[in-house]
Order: structure tokens, then C-alpha cells, then sequence
């Protein structure tokens, strides 16, 4: 019997994962307001893009880890690697923290920041450019669901105590 890698598993592993959100998905009341695409919207695009993305891992990444492995591969986690996942749970963490103390916007620039730096590992990264795109895909997650979708992000405790209005 043939043996399967680690990266078929979990493409398997996400494709049934995401069959279940689209079922759940399925399962949410319809209550449509006129032109509004409804609450199945994003879960549904999420369900389809881990289908997707899963596919797509298998294809290409599953090659390359067949090649890997004939010619002796590395752990899939070291201690480093570890280490490091240990890390953005942390990191996590205190993400959902910070976002009710100080609110989405500022969270997500500094965790987007934050979580690049965990990733980039030993790869040179110009930190201007790390700045930049926290600062631009912060904002735009945060104009965009309150602006564009009307829907309300924390804006943080902290501001409200000090009665400092966020945008």
C-alpha cells in the first residue's frame, strides 16, 4: 500500500473541513434584506477557498514533499518550529485581548506587524514595507466592514473610558 504524505492528509483533512462550514453554512436562516448579499455570503467564499487552496496545496505541494521525502526530509516541526507555533498562539491570544482593550483598528496593524515578524523567520524583510502593508490592510479590514458593510468592530474599552472617538 502506498503511504500518504502529510500533505494529502491535510488537504483531505481541510476539504472535509470546509464541506462541514458549507453545510452549517447551509443551516443559517435566510433573512434577506433587499440588495444585501445575506449572512451564507462569507462563509460560503470561505468554504469554496479552502476547497480550493486545499486542491491546489495537494498538487503542487504534494510533488514537492513526494521529492523531499525520497531524498530524506526534514521534520515537519523541529524545535524551532515549536517553538515558534507556541508563539503565535500567544500571539494570538493576545490579539482577541488587545482587540477589547484598544479596539480592532490599532489591533490589527500592530498584530498584522507582529505576525509578520514571527513568520518571516530568518528572511529579510524590508520594515518599511512590514509598516505599510499593516497599516493598509488594517485599515482597510476596519473602513471596510464599518464603512462598507456597516457592521460595528470593537473600538476598544480603554478609548471609551477616556472618552477618545475612534473613527
Amino acid at each position: 500500500m502506498k503511504k500518504l504524505n502529510r500533505t494529502y492528509v491535510m488537504g483531505i483533512a481541510f476539504i472535509v473541513f470546509a464541506v462541514w462550514v458549507a453545510f452549517q453554512t447551509a443551516l443559517i436562516p435566510e433573512k434577506l434584506v433587499s440588495n444585501e448579499p445575506g449572512p451564507k455570503l462569507f462563509p460560503f467564499i470561505s468554504a469554496i477557498g479552502m476547497i480550493i487552496m486545499a486542491i491546489l496545496s495537494m498538487i503542487f505541494d504534494g510533488k514537492k514533499e513526494k521529492e523531499e521525502n525520497e531524498h530524506g526530509a526534514a521534520p515537519y516541526l523541529d524545535k524551532d518550529g515549536w517553538k515558534r507555533l507556541g508563539r503565535i498562539m500567544l500571539e494570538c491570544i493576545l490579539f482577541c485581548v488587545a482587540m477589547n482593550l484598544i479596539g480592532f483598528w490599532i489591533t490589527s496593524m500592530m498584530g498584522m506587524m507582529m505576525f509578520i515578524m514571527t513568520l518571516k523567520v530568518d528572511k529579510k524583510i524590508n520594515i518599511l514595507f512590514a509598516v505599510v502593508l499593516s497599516v493598509a490592510l488594517g485599515s482597510l479590514c476596519y473602513f471596510g466592514f464599518t464603512k462598507g458593510f456597516n457592521i460595528p468592530l470593537p473600538k476598544g474599552v480603554l478609548f471609551e473610558a477616556l472618552g477618545i472617538r475612534m473613527p
